[in-house]
This record gives C-alpha cells, structure tokens and sequence, in this order.
C-alpha cells in the first residue's frame, strides 16, 4: 500500500500539470472560438475532464491530508457538508438550464439563457464547482485541499474572463452586454452604477 505522503506528492504532481494543461487550453479555446464560433468536440471533453479531475484530486487531498489545518468538528464537517450540497443544487440547477448537454461543454451556442438559475449567477456551474471543492476542504481541515481550491479559482476566473466573456460578448453582443450588467459573474444581483465584470 503506498504512503499517504507519496500520494500527496503525486496529487500535487497531478494538480500542477492540470494547471499548466488548463493554460493550454485557454489559449486552444480562444482559437477554437474565434476559428469556428463553438468549442470542437475534443475540447469539450478537455474540459470536463479537466474540471472533474481537479474535483476528484481535491476530494482525495482532502482525505489524505484531513486535520491538518485544523482538527474537524461536527460543525466544520456540517458546513462542509452544507457548502457541498449547494454546489451540487448549483450545477444541477446550471445543467437544467441548459437543456442541452452540447451547451454545458461550450459546443453549442444559440441561445443567451438567462432564467432559472442564469437569473443569480452567469456561471452556476464554476459557482457549483467552487462551492464543492470548498466544502470537501472546510469538510476535512486540509491545508492543501484548501490550495487546491484557490488554484480551482484562479484558473476558473482566468478562463471566464479571458476566454468565455469575449466570446459571449462576440455572439450575443448588447444582448451580452445587458446581461452582465443586471446578473453578477458569480453571485447575487448587480448593484446600479457597479462597474461592468
């Protein structure tokens, strides 16, 4: 049986080369929208595979490297919990919205969907992300579990607002444009004379 210490090595190996995968894949997503309006197929599965792989890794950091932080408690483990059933209602809610599985990968882009959850949040899906990950961290007290989680965000952040928000903006333009300005990148409603993000 290997060591918890390897693995967490390993883990760490992993998350670093999903990083610099991540980059890559910014840069190919940005040509694939500009070239052929959509993500390619291969893209698609890039990005699920991307992102369940980080959640998988951050789940199994969080095992192996639980307490370390700190000790967990019923109410740490609670809200964990609680943080974690909430991305789940999150992405559930995203996917919902869709209609099409086609659109949740980026392959498919007709419409500007803007109910249901859309009417909290532009990226349910990243918000549902961030909010599991988090609560597999607060769920367990891994120190590295919580910089898994911070990695998650910054490649996350980076992508939606270099690569998603000027494609959006190319496809759906004023419609885009009016969008941003009512409903919050992640969260909550856009407060009157905030600035555009």
């Amino acid at each position: 049986m290997m060591e918890p210490g390897y693995l967490k090595t390993v883990l760490i190996g992993l998350i670093i080369a999903n990083g610099v995968l991540a980059c890559l894949f910014g840069v190919l997503a940005k040509r694939s929208f500009r070239t052929r309006g959509h993500l390619t197929s291969l893209m698609g599965v890039w990005s699920g595979i991307a992102m369940h792989g980080h959640a998988l890794m951050t789940f199994a950091m969080s095992w192996l490297d639980r307490g370390a932080l700190y000790e967990t408690r019923l109410i740490t483990t609670a809200l964990g919990l609680a943080f974690m059933a909430s991305g789940i209602a999150a992405i559930a809610a995203g996917r919902r919205a869709y209609g099409d599985i086609a659109r949740v990968y980026g392959l498919k882009e007709d419409v500007l969907i803007e109910s249901g959850i859309y009417r909290w949040t532009r990226n349910p899906q990243y918000l549902g992300y961030y909010l599991l990950l988090l609560g597999s961290a607060v769920a367990s007290g891994s120190a590295i579990a919580f910089l898994f989680v911070i990695i998650f965000f910054i490649l996350i952040h980076a992508g939606v607002v270099l690569v998603e928000e000027p494609h959006l903006r190319q496809v759906f333009g004023a419609d885009y444009g009016t969008y941003t300005q009512r409903v919050a990148r992640y969260f909550g409603p856009r407060w009157s004379g905030a600035a555009q993000t």
